[in-house]
């Protein structure tokens, strides 16, 4: 194991208590301290990590029209419901909603296979992601 040489800034009454410390008393209180360093390192907790499977699912589930699409979208939406829509614009908007559909249909999918994954129900998947499950009613 590499080591790394680092200095711990302590109470001025503590490194007086170390200083005056025999040479076998500091090396006790090192030793102690390397166990107790390694200790902590060992105890806490590791961040979360995904598998490439997971990885992958979860960028499916998270995909989306892109910003300018989806500006272009709601814009076309809007003229659909003035009624100011030209046939060039609505199959414009058709192609949009296919889009969309196929984005929804794989988020689903994904949600599925990450459950399976998982072994938890698509409704507690959901609910450990904190997705609402209204909004894939609509």
């Amino acid at each position: 194991m590499a080591t790394r040489k680092t200095t711990i800034t302590v109470d001025p009454s503590l490194a007086t208590v170390y200083s005056a410390a025999s040479k076998a008393q500091q090396k006790q209180a090192q030793l102690a301290m390397r166990r107790a360093l390694q200790a902590s390192v060992v105890s806490s907790p590791q961040e979360p990590r995904l598998s490439k499977k997971e990885t992958a699912l979860f960028l499916r589930i998270n995909r989306h029209l892109t910003p300018e699409q989806q500006e272009r979208y709601d814009e076309l939406r809007a003229k659909r419901e003035d009624e100011t829509l030209t046939p060039a614009e609505h199959t414009e908007l058709l192609h949009f909603v296919e889009e969309i559909e196929t984005l929804w249909a794989d988020r689903l999918q994904a949600l599925l296979a990450l459950a399976r994954l998982r072994r938890l129900s698509p409704q507690q998947l959901m609910q450990q992601l904190g997705i609402d499950p209204r909004s894939y009613a609509s």
